[in-house]
């Protein structure tokens, strides 16, 4: 398979990586589906307007919250990479599941690094906030993890929820660019290929290009693919340095 920067696909991941090659991506950095439960986790609280709105929002995209065979998903994964090299961002259900999978049974070294969200959103009444999001690495082999600056070393990021960029995005899920950007210089090198399965706003993809790596990602809903084609479409335009923009369906 040619390797184009980026490709995007909107389709089903699980499908595309069949095609994919044995031992051809260096890194993947993805925001799998969470696998949360009823909206009314919050109680009382959840009677505030505004938190209702964010919270259907939220449910409405139930590409997003049905969670995802993590073994299934695992296996292809394994199989694509090159060594074992992999950033998960996950919510604490699925905690358990991906260490049986990658530590357990794979042997995987891992780091848990978080994303610690100053204004939250207030579910409070019967449990605590849920305030913090996980992102798992992890990794095989030497040379996976180099990190050249304190920042970029970092396991815990203190940082708010962009509400004005997730408003203009328009995903519930967006995660802050500087985070992925730390992530793809740590675990990768220049023109190595990251793969994104779940490419949702297209923040990996950005950080990919501003940070010289080959992209591959894989949307499955057509809206949320047209929003991260637009997204890097329109980083790209913008830089310095346009790079070839390769759509597959």
């Amino acid at each position: 398979m040619e390797l184009l920067q980026p490709t995007l696909i909107q389709g089903d991941s699980y499908t595309y990586m069949k095609s994919m090659p044995d031992n051809s991506v260096d890194l993947i950095v993805t925001d799998p589906p969470y696998d949360i439960g009823a909206t009314n986790g919050g109680g009382t609280i959840n009677k505030i307007k505004k938190l209702n709105s964010s919270l259907k929002d939220l449910y409405a995209e139930q590409d997003l919250t049905r969670g995802y065979d993590i073994k299934k998903y695992g296996d292809e994964f394994m199989r694509i990479m090159k060594e074992p090299n992999i950033y998960l961002w996950c919510n604490k259900t699925q905690i358990p599941q991906y260490f049986e999978y990658y530590v357990g049974k794979h042997k995987c070294k891992f780091d848990i690094l978080t994303w610690h969200k100053t204004n939250a959103l207030p579910t409070y009444s019967n449990k605590y906030l849920s305030d913090t999001e996980y992102c798992l690495y992890f990794r095989k082999g030497k040379g996976k993890c180099f990190p050249q600056s304190y920042e970029d070393a970092k396991t815990y990021n203190v940082m708010p929820i962009n509400h004005k960029d997730k408003k203009n995005i328009e995903h519930p899920t967006v995660k802050p660019l500087q985070i992925e950007e730390a992530h793809i210089r740590n675990s990768s090198k220049e023109g190595q290929v990251v793969f994104d399965p779940f490419m949702g706003s297209g923040t990996t993809g950005i950080a990919s290009i501003k940070n010289g790596r080959n992209y591959i990602g894989v949307e499955i809903s057509r809206k949320w693919y047209n929003l991260s084609q637009s997204q890097i479409y329109n980083y790209e335009y913008e830089s310095d340095n346009p790079q070839r923009f390769v759509e597959e369906n």
